[in-house]
This record gives structure tokens, sequence and C-alpha cells, in this order.
């Protein structure tokens, strides 16, 4: 491929990178606060709703709810593209990609971690829900020592991570759902326990404090058609996209590949991907 092609092949994938959402009445942004306070914890009023957006304090609860800021894609290599991180950041501020966590056990040592792709309540400020059951969450147990949370039980076996192209949204059907095995979600809060990373309203900037990591099987990425590029994902990562158009060609070229799987879920070959998180505090509604 020239690279011409290559650029509006980044570009279009990056476009399609999205999930479902709607704007934010006051935060479109790509700031969570409206005084530019370092620690992004100012309160935006949800008009007629009297929702505060962040929560201002946990108020003494064991549970922190938050939806991700940052998602800066750090494998596979093919994924690593200035243009498509550009497009996740934008689509993360215009509450287009909404991926959902909440913690529960705060201070007790052991966390539950419930993750999964989310929708904005209609008539709110800050208030999301889980896709469920369509896209439903699943659930991980943490260790918690001080300010940071690791994996103590099995990750998450896997997570469908529906992407709409744009325009679209659920519960329209998506332009593909991208499966994510043994998920794994570590970090370090901050100190009210209301974030994850942080927001420097001088630079405009998020700072990670979160991993995510887990993995894709070449099996489940060739079944994953991007059909307005008449390619798989596997043809992406891989870079054995074979005959043009074609994508049941894709990940069937003589080996190696330009991008070999680095990985293995069970006996099959995978790739490992992974990305730094922030997450701002918000409310989640139902399980």
């Amino acid at each position: 491929m020239n690279n011409k092609y290559i650029w509006l092949l980044v570009a279009a994938v990056a476009t399609l990178t999205v999930l479902p959402g709607i704007s934010c009445g006051n935060d479109d942004d790509n700031n969570p606060t409206d005084n530019g306070a370092d620690d992004a914890r100012d309160v935006t009023e949800g008009g007629d709703t009297g929702e505060q957006c962040p929560p201002t304090s946990m108020a003494g609860a064991d549970v922190t709810e938050m939806r991700l800021r940052r998602l800066n894609i750090t494998a596979p290599t093919a994924m690593q593209n200035m243009v498509l991180q550009q497009l996740i950041d934008s689509s993360m501020d215009n509450e287009d990609f909404i991926w959902l966590l909440r913690l529960t056990g705060i201070g007790s040592g052991t966390l539950t971690l419930r993750t999964g792709s989310g929708g904005k309540v209609a008539g709110t400020t800050c208030t999301y829900n889980y896709l469920a059951p369509t896209y439903p969450p699943d659930e991980m147990t943490m260790s918690e020592t001080g300010s940071a949370f690791v994996l103590s039980g099995d990750p998450i076996a896997v997570l469908g991570v529906p992407l709409w192209s744009e325009g679209t949204a659920y519960p329209a059907d998506p332009l593909l759902i991208m499966p994510l095995r043994e998920l794994d979600i570590s970090g370090t809060f901050s100190a009210d326990h209301l974030f994850i990373g942080s927001y420097n309203s001088t630079t405009d900037l998020w700072t990670t404090g979160g991993t995510l990591v887990g993995k894709m099987t070449v099996e489940d990425a060739k079944a994953t058609i991007i059909d307005a590029l008449g390619m798989s994902l596997c043809g992406l990562i891989s870079g054995d996209t074979g005959a043009a158009m074609n994508p049941a060609d894709d990940c069937t070229g003589p080996r190696p590949w330009t991008h070999e799987p680095d990985a293995r879920v069970g006996t099959d070959e995978a790739y490992d991907m992974s990305a730094t998180i922030a997450a701002s505090p918000v409310h989640i509604r139902g399980d």
C-alpha cells in the first residue's frame, strides 16, 4: 500500500473507533471543570437535574464510579498512531466513546471492579448506564494497597467492546464488536479515590494513572470485519491484508507477517492489546 492509502486508512479506522454517547451539556472542551483547577474537582451543575458533575466527594461511601477520559494505546504497534490517538481523544471528550468503571469495597483491601461500555442517561449531566444486557459489563477482583489497585483474581475472560461508525450509536447495530480477552485494569487513585490520573488545565492534558491490558486472538481479529474498509482487524494489525477488499484473505499470507502475534490465549495465537488510562468521576445508574 502507498503512503497516501495508509494514512487514509488510519484516519478511516480512527473515525470508526467510537462508542455510543450523548454530549454532556457543559463538558465539551476537554475539561471536566469550568474554573481551571488542576485537580479537576469543580462542580458543573446539571441544570434542572440538580446533579453534581463530577461528584465532589464520596461522602464516606465505599464505591467510586468513573468513566475513562484517556485511553493512550501502547500496543499493538499498528494502532500506535497520532491520527488514531487524536481521534480517540476527541471521541472521549465528546462522549462518543464511553467506557465505565465502578469499584466497590474502597478501603477494605479487596475491590470489585465492574467495567464495560456505557451510554448517557437522557436528561442528565453526568449520569450513565452500562449497555446491558446487549453488551454486558463484567467484573474482576482487585487487591487494594493504599491508593493502588491490582488484579488479585482472574482477569475478565472476554469483554465485547462495540464500535459504531460515525453518526450512529446504540441501540443501532455496531460496526463491529472487538473481543478483548484476559482483560485486566490496574492503577492508582487520587487521594479522594475520585480520579485515576489527573488533568492539567494549563496544558489541557491528562496524565494517565492506570493501565488496561488484554489480548486479541488472531481468529477473533480475522472474524472482526471492518466492512467500510474491506478488511479485517487482523489485516490491519498484522499488515497482511491479502487481496484488496477481501477480508477473508487477510492473515492467510506466508509468515512472517509484518506484525507477528506476540501473545497467546490458551493455545491460540494472539496480539497483546494495552493502553494507559485516566478516568474521572461520574454517576452510574443501575447494575
